[in-house]
């Protein structure tokens, strides 16, 4: 059975990549600090991939380090924690980010009429498709009229459990 992946460890995936996203896991997991060497062995991943990696999740304010200079060598050496306390407000951000975004795709979808090329699949808005004389401008096939009734339902259900979702938060 597999087990269902943390919703912030999901969205920091879509974000950030899979390299970063398991870094991030492996972080989230540990409640302690842990070296970047130490993330790269209990990953079996490269070193120089671990440190780009956590760079890059620092950069967007879900991890912390503190560097000190070991007494042995004289080099510094990183640990790294998540950033608890920043960590949802960003998710939340990214969250407000994305019901923009689909809320600005339903408006396109709801305020235009579509056509659409049966050979290959291209879509037109009307006002394309009266510029190409209803014809496809990549195979000058005719194109026939698309009811987009399954998207626009697909993005008002997608808005409708992301409302939710931040509202939850916020109560």
């Amino acid at each position: 059975m597999e087990t269902k992946e943390d919703p912030i460890v999901r969205i920091v995936r879509l974000m950030l990549g899979e390299v970063a996203a398991k870094i991030f896991e492996h972080l989230y997991k540990n409640t302690s600090e842990i070296r970047d060497d130490e993330i790269a062995e209990a990953l079996d991943f490269k070193l120089n991939s671990v440190r780009r990696n956590l760079y890059l999740l620092s950069e967007h304010g879900l991890v912390t380090y503190r560097r000190v200079r070991s007494k042995e060598t004289g080099w510094y050496m990183y640990y790294w924690k998540i950033n608890r306390e920043s960590v949802q407000s960003i998710i939340d951000a990214r969250k407000h980010m994305v019901l923009k975004k689909l809320k600005e795709r339903l408006a396109y979808e709801e305020n235009n009429a579509f056509y659409i090329c049966p050979l290959d699949g291209s879509r037109y808005t009307f006002d394309e498709a009266l510029e190409n004389e209803f014809k496809c401008s990549r195979c000058g096939a005719g194109l026939v009229y698309y009811d987009n009734a399954d998207i626009v339902n697909y993005l008002k259900e997608r808005i409708r459990k992301l409302e939710k979702s931040l509202k939850q938060k916020s109560s």
